[in-house]
């Protein structure tokens, strides 16, 4: 011992020598402190361990005793300190081992076998606590209690009820007031969710014994369960306090805090949980809820996106997630985590709403309604949204979708009548349901003094092509506001539509006087300028306007329509440049540089705005006009299933794509297109319907076009148009009659090229060719220019009028001189009325554009042979032969002809044997021939 204490001293010197020399101190009390350490025994390391406990010197105290162990490893006693030491900070798992070998090397049972189940039970090793049941059979009463109570717990925890509640009879048996015993019975209660009485008992625990550690972890839960959030983790806190090591504790903290409302102390228990465990889902939930209150969108999505990703499914985080991430308009994300959790949603949940728009953004209107289902607008706000959601749907084409948000809104609406009534008949107007205008009137009945009730009357009236109405509105308002610009505005708006353009213009310049810079009465003006030919004029008024407004698109666009030169461009580009997010500025931009035909920067422009839903319609029309003037075929056709992918409900792209492929001759390939339109988005749109039967009865699929037109809009069509359609159904039964009485009062309606043609077939058809030709010569004469109509009236003529014919073939020729089959017809019928020069003329310059065509070989042939060029005739009606495969009866007998003129008498006997001829004259020219051969 004095050897010890001499050492200690030398040590103390140490310290002194160090400030002169460091490295030989260090070394030697290294020394000392080595020669001391083997000679203290482990029982006085013992002693300086509960020494050091005592003055809660917790590290000092675990190196004594591991110093113990290192002299005497099997001491019982230094092997149980250890264990309860990590047992008393939570350290449940190395407390299971230190405590298992004291238990092994016989250590007091009294003392071990409790701690051993606590440590059990903490480490959640609820099946260990059972195999101390023999261990527990002698203990004094206070350690049975104790060790029963971490049993009963165990089962509570492991759900084995029914054991629980035994072995809480037995404990309370031994004692009912200990603290242990209480504790037990808490937990049970707490199982069968009789909290209150579970706070009753284990408060009454505290009472029994304040140092209960397990007391206060228990009273945490019951307070959290119910709803006492700040007790809760006021009792969490306490246990933390006495058992650090235990990490759960701080998330159970973190989450009451959280639930009582306390963002700031509940997100730095998470952020202490986070800086080791970066992916504890509970941590991340919580800070995600506490950035969600704080409105930072981007780390609250991003912490309820790791807790999500972790498995941790809670509604909740989808819910933080999904908000977050519409509030950063991020919608494909807010409709991926909204989604899935809307039906579990209230109906009247503001999730609903955001979903909702978040679809609509994304194109998915298809599901808007679907989501909206039971949605009850209870107040004037919701209101509101329902009434811009239907807007937004009306303004995309989904007027059906539009339509039932619309009903939603209406139905719900608590303003007063006359508010209701003004939303209610925009809507309707909005769905094109004229109805709406009632409303609008009955808004202004209820409250005469609505704002803007009566424009908006107007406006719908001009809509629906009530100008008197909208005249008789106008001018009431004018009477009312003489000292208002708009109300001027308002009455030129109906002159204009009335096409009374002198008094529009009387309008327009007393609404100046009232506002001599009002935009509507500048850019109307100088629309009505430009229109009537007044360009100076025009030019004049949109040049105010675009002083007064330069960054509007609309004053833009009527000033460079007055003066398309490079300072109106310029004019254009700087204010694009300005605002190139604002979708007018660009529509007019790129209208702009297509015109002045910069093609290439149009489509910069143009391909750099999003696609999708939302976007305008113009917008593809005009990438569509590029494509089409770049010759681009395959953008052009790409632009168009882009369209019709980005926007079903529009009818437009549907009838582009149907139309080009009914220009490439491929009507199969166009009818898909329709078929789906039909059975999806345009099931009501009796434009394909009507295009739809009309290519059937193209290809003549008369079932399928008889099956389609007995649909109920097709059969409440305008008469003109159903006698159309029955007109050409009627020519494909062979009913010529009748297909000339259907088409005669189609085509006098609708007096075109096509209806023309298709009436002048039935009356050929009919065995009523002078009719057909003059009606074909009525349309002609309106219709000067036409040369395709021309041509069937030349053809027509071919067998009757020989002279009218080839009038009508040169007046052709005059505006298509290289059309190739006019000009064989008439190198042919020239050519039979003995005119060979002409014939010669005309056959020339037609073999000159078609020389590897048949028929026009064969006509050439013809000509040299009737002209005495035997030879020449035989090589080109032999090369006809051969282009035809001989299949052409007319160039065969033809070619047989050149043989016999060039004394090839054989060969032209062996031709004809092999023609076999149809009809009587082919056999009567054919016999001819052979009789010169023979």
């Amino acid at each position: 011992m004095e050897k010890c204490i001499l050492n200690n001293k030398i040590k103390t010197q140490g310290v002194g020598i160090l400030k002169f020399n460091q490295l030989a101190a260090y070394i030697g009390v290294a020394v000392f402190i080595s020669a001391c350490g083997e000679s203290i025994t482990s029982q006085e390391h013992i002693a300086n361990a509960k020494s050091a406990i005592e003055r809660n010197e917790l590290s000092i105290s675990e190196i004594e005793l591991k110093n113990a162990l290192k002299v005497d490893g099997k001491s019982a006693e230094a092997r149980f300190l250890l264990g309860q030491l990590y047992l008393s900070q939570g350290d449940s798992l190395v407390a299971v081992k230190e405590l298992e070998r004291a238990h092994s090397l016989n250590y007091d049972g009294n003392k071990v076998v409790p701690l051993l189940a606590r440590a059990y039970l903490l480490a959640e090793s609820y099946e260990d606590i059972s195999s101390l049941d023999d261990d527990g059979k002698d203990l004094v009463i206070d350690s049975k209690i104790k060790f029963l109570a971490f049993k009963s717990i165990a089962a509570v925890l492991s759900e084995k009820f029914e054991l629980a509640q035994e072995l809480t009879l037995q404990i309370i048996s031994l004692s009912e007031t200990n603290s242990y015993s209480l504790l037990a019975s808490a937990y049970v209660n707490f199982a069968e969710n009789n909290n209150e009485q579970a706070l009753s008992l284990v408060s009454k625990a505290l009472l029994a014994d304040s140092e209960n550690i397990d007391a206060f972890l228990l009273k945490g839960h019951v307070s959290f369960a119910l709803n006492k959030f700040a007790s809760a983790a006021e009792n969490y806190k306490k246990y933390n306090e006495l058992q650090p090591k235990v990490g759960v504790t701080k998330l159970f903290i973190a989450n009451s805090l959280l639930r009582d409302n306390q963002y700031d102390e509940a997100e730095k228990y998470a952020d202490d949980i986070l800086a080791s465990i970066s992916e504890q889902p509970l941590a991340n939930y919580i800070k995600a809820v506490a950035m969600f209150e704080k409105k930072d969108y981007t780390n609250a999505k991003s912490h309820a996106e790791t807790a999500l990703n972790q498995n941790y499914n809670l509604p909740v985080l989808k819910l933080i997630a999904g908000t977050s991430a519409f509030n950063l308009n991020n919608y494909e994300s807010a409709y991926h985590h909204l989604n899935v959790i809307v039906k579990q949603m209230p109906a009247n949940h503001y999730s609903r709403k955001i979903l909702a728009i978040s679809q609509l953004q994304l194109g998915l209107i298809d599901d808007i309604n679907e989501t909206l289902i039971g949605f009850n607008a209870t107040t004037s706000e919701e209101v509101r949204f329902l009434s811009s959601l239907s807007f937004q749907l009306a303004e995309l084409g989904a007027l059906d979708e539009a339509k039932v948000i619309a009903k939603q809104a209406n139905e719900n609406a608590t303003e007063s009548n006359a508010e209701q009534s003004v939303r209610s008949g925009i809507l309707k107007l909005m769905t094109n349901d004229p109805s709406g205008v009632e409303d609008l009137e009955l808004a202004l009945e209820a409250n005469p003094n609505l704002e803007g009730a009566e424009l908006a009357i107007a406006f719908a009236a001009l809509q629906t092509g009530d100008y008197d109405k909208a005249l008789k509105v106008a001018k009431k308002w004018q009477e009312k506001q003489p000292d208002i610009a708009g109300s001027y505005n308002m009455l030129a708006a109906v002159y204009i539509a009335q096409q009374k353009n002198e008094l529009a213009t009387q309008a327009l310049q007393t609404s100046l006087l009232k506002d001599a810079n009002n935009l509507y009465a500048l850019t109307e003006l100088a629309k009505l300028n430009f229109t009537e030919g007044n360009k100076i004029d025009a030019e004049k008024y949109a040049l105010r306007a675009v002083d007064q407004y330069p960054d509007n698109a609309k004053a833009l666009r009527y000033y460079y329509a007055s003066k398309p030169d490079e300072q109106a461009l310029a004019k254009i580009e700087q204010a694009y440049q300005k605002s190139s997010d604002n979708i007018a500025l660009s529509l007019l931009y790129i209208d702009a540089l297509i015109n002045s035909n910069d093609l290439t920067q149009a489509l910069v422009i143009a391909n750099g705005m999003e696609s999708s839903v939302k976007t305008p319609k113009k917008l593809w029309l005009q990438r569509i006009s590029i494509y089409k003037k770049q010759q681009n075929e395959l953008q052009l056709i790409t632009t168009i299933e882009e369209w019709l992918k980005a926007n079903p409900y529009h009818i437009e792209p549907v009838l582009m794509i149907s139309d080009y492929y009914v220009n490439q001759r491929q009507i199969d390939k166009a009818l898909p297109y329709l078929d789906k339109a039909l059975s999806d988005h345009q099931k009501d749109s009796l434009i394909i319907k009507l295009v739809k039967v009309q290519l059937l009865l193209d290809i003549n699929k008369l079932f399928e076009a008889k099956k389609l037109f007995q649909d109920p809009q097709l059969q409440s069509v305008k008469s003109e148009v159903k006698s159309g359609l029955e007109g050409r159904i009627a020519f494909l039964e062979k009913d010529f009659t009748k297909a000339v009485e259907k088409l005669t009062h189609f085509y006098q309606a609708y007096p075109s090229r096509k209806n023309v043609v298709l009436l002048s077939l039935a009356y050929i058809a009919d065995n009523q060719a002078v009719q057909a030709q003059q009606i074909l010569r009525e349309y002609l004469a309106k219709n000067e220019q036409d040369d395709q109509v021309r041509m069937m009236l030349a053809d027509s003529y071919l067998t009757t009028e020989v002279e009218k014919a080839i009038l009508t073939y040169e007046k052709i020729i005059i505006n298509e001189p290289n059309n190739v089959i006019v000009l064989n017809n008439l190198s042919w019928l020239y050519l039979e009325k003995g005119e060979l020069d002409k014939a010669q003329l005309h056959s020339k310059a037609a073999i000159d554009l078609a020389p590897e065509n048949p028929n026009v070989i064969d006509t050439r042939g013809m000509v040299l042979l009737k002209s005495g060029k035997n030879v020449e005739a035989w090589k080109k009606l032999s090369e006809a032969y051969k282009l035809s495969n001989g299949k052409d009866i007319s160039i065969a007998l033809n070619y047989a002809e050149a043989l016999l003129a060039n004394k090839r008498n054989q060969d032209a006997a062996k031709l004809l044997i092999k023609i076999k001829v149809n009809s009587i004259d082919d056999m009567n020219r054919k016999n001819k021939l052979m009789a010169l051969a023979i």
